[in-house]
């Protein structure tokens, strides 16, 4: 291995005395690393195969990296491993030792992000904003259609489906008006979360939505423009008391994907449940209780 140039060694389970006797003498670390999820990303950062075999790897199988050292990060030792940009490449002055097969490798898009916080709590919410963030980004290269937020869409949604029941004839108006009057249920949660009265925030969003295009310049009663239109959603920064912007003015913009799939799996379970036509019931073990015995009545006083 160390013919074949090798500084590190990277295995997936632990290393014999014998073996790190021979890696101190010729100067050479060894890395362990249990998780092949990890083993995996670690392979993609400095462009390595993973071999099952001994022996001394190919210069096609060699991976490598600019910077390999530990340090601590919250009271755990951790070991980093980076790719150099070219402007630190250059600044280090050591372009010119890199091997030959190093040219190869691109630089890896993968990276580590580390969260530090007080308390367990501060973790979970900073984990999930930064989950969002790079599962938005994820939805928006598969799909980069975009929707006003703030619960806009559903509004319209449900203004455009209960039109759509009040020119169906028969009884079906009914379902699917009521179908329309769920969707209202997203405004009614975010309003509720954010502490103003959900009704009267409700109210003012149906308003908006079914206010017709040429009243939209109108002005209201407080001397202020009419918002109307189908990107009126939710002004969380309202101090407790209801109001509505435009979404796509304030740049509240959600991905299509995700309102398509979440609409079309939350009317799949209420399907699921309208086809149920049997309920069981869970009863204890045991039989049926025996009745409380009260004594004789002349125990009583």
């Amino acid at each position: 291995l160390h013919d074949a140039g090798i500084k590190v060694v990277v295995c997936g389970s632990g290393v014999g005395d014998l073996a790190i006797h021979y890696l101190n003498r010729y100067d050479m670390v060894a890395v362990r690393c249990p998780s092949k999820f990890d083993l995996r990303r670690l392979c993609r950062v400095v462009g390595a195969n993973p071999l099952a075999r001994f022996g001394a790897p190919t210069a096609e199988e060699l991976g490598y990296c600019d910077e390999l050292r530990t340090d601590e990060i919250g009271g755990d030792r951790v070991t980093i491993i980076r790719q150099w940009s070219a402007a630190e490449l250059e600044a280090s002055g050591r372009a010119d030792q890199r091997p030959s097969f190093a040219n190869r490798i691109q630089r890896s898009p993968l990276v580590t992000i580390v969260l530090r916080g007080a308390t367990q709590n501060a973790l979970d919410d900073a984990e999930r904003a930064v989950d969002d963030g790079v599962n938005v980004v994820k939805a928006l290269t598969k799909d980069a259609r975009l929707v006003a937020g703030a619960c806009a869409t559903e509004m319209e949604l449900s203004r455009l489906v209960q039109e759509t029941a009040e020119r169906t004839p028969g009884i079906n108006q009914h379902t699917i008006k009521a179908f329309g009057q769920a969707l209202d249920v997203f405004a009614r949660t975010l309003g509720d979360n954010v502490g103003v009265d959900s009704t009267a925030l409700v109210a003012k969003l149906i308003a908006a939505h079914h206010h017709s295009a040429a009243t939209a310049t109108a002005p209201a009663a407080g001397g202020e423009a009419a918002l109307t239109g189908p990107a009126i959603g939710i002004d969380i920064d309202c101090d407790h008391e209801p109001r509505v912007l435009d979404a796509v003015k304030a740049k509240i913009l959600d991905p299509l994907a995700v309102k398509q799939w979440a609409i079309r799996y939350a009317t799949q379970a209420a399907l699921t449940v309208l086809q149920v036509d049997q309920i069981v019931m869970a009863k204890t073990a045991g039989g049926p209780k025996l009745p409380k015995q009260n004594g004789h009545w002349d125990d009583q006083d």
